[in-house]
């Protein structure tokens, strides 16, 4: 019932009266119990709330998560952990998990064990938890309709995946993927997930997987909301699998990755070329 508290203070931080808000949706004394946080309201009433408050229902998110929020911590905590390679961080995470999921029955606090847990192995180089890979491929198997939770869950587990796994499950989450790519945040996570397959097919040598992939990619290209990265990612994975068909020459791969240094994307440079070099070790390419 927190949501009429966030609502209020978004009312007063523009200045409009509760009786504009409100009109025609709660009376005078349900405003008051609303706003003090005694009550709730039903979803059809919320969405005509923040159409007159003029936000939109991301927004809304965003300030109604603020720092609390769960999963941007939870995230950001087993991400620093993993790369600074803290097991004990991790496995501190996993007990934690393990607690808001027992707490709340939430499944996406059962996911980040399960996760974070893979991680775990992964850092040690054992397969102690790949029983909690089963956890998230059920999820996603038995997900009919995905949304960007799935999306995300999906590309952080991408990985732990076979090459006969992903496309089974992008398979069949294809249709969701199209029908909502309008979202924005949405569709910039349906482009990283199509990036990181791609990495995967192609040092798996599956190329007419990946060469599927790429096409994919470019159906949504014009729908993202960094489309010039996305479209210099493109170009980047079209020259490495054109390089790999003997179709390009090295200067073409490495044309792409200095323009990342022009803007400034340092980081993703050093990314590009260190996979291109992988690239030309797996591939026997002078």
């Amino acid at each position: 019932m927190y949501v009429g508290k966030v609502i209020r203070d978004i009312r007063i931080s523009k200045n409009i009266p509760s009786n504009k808000v409100y009109k025609n949706i709660l009376s005078r004394p349900a405003i008051a119990k609303f706003e003090k946080g005694l009550s709730d309201t039903t979803v059809e009433k919320f969405f005509e709330i923040i159409n007159v408050l003029n936000i939109t229902l991301e927004e809304f998110e965003v300030i109604y998560k603020n720092d609390g929020n769960k999963d941007l911590l939870y995230t950001r905590k087993y991400i620093e952990a993993y790369y600074n390679k803290d097991l004990a961080a991790l496995k501190q995470i996993t007990i934690d998990a393990k607690k808001d999921y027992l707490i709340t029955g939430n499944e996406k606090f059962r996911h980040y064990q399960a996760l974070v847990s893979l991680l775990i192995d992964d850092l040690n180089g054992t397969t102690e938890y790949r029983e909690d890979l089963d956890v998230i491929q059920n999820y996603l198997m038995n997900c009919n309709n995905w949304g960007y939770y799935e999306v995300t869950l999906f590309t952080n587990t991408l990985s732990f995946y076979s090459n006969e796994l992903i496309d089974l499950v992008y398979s069949r989450a294809k249709n969701t993927l199209l029908m909502l790519k309008n979202i924005k945040r949405y569709r910039n996570e349906v482009a990283l997930m199509l990036f990181n397959i791609l990495e995967i097919k192609i040092v798996s040598k599956k190329i007419s997987r990946a060469k599927f992939y790429l096409t994919e990619l470019n159906k949504i290209k014009l729908d993202v909301v960094d489309n010039m990265y996305i479209q210099a990612m493109i170009k980047y994975f079209t020259a490495i699998l054109d390089l790999i068909g003997g179709k390009c020459q090295e200067e073409a791969v490495l044309n792409i990755t200095e323009m990342f240094a022009f803007l400034g994307l340092d980081s993703k440079k050093d990314q590009c070329l260190s996979f291109y070099n992988k690239v030309k070790t797996l591939y026997s390419i002078a």
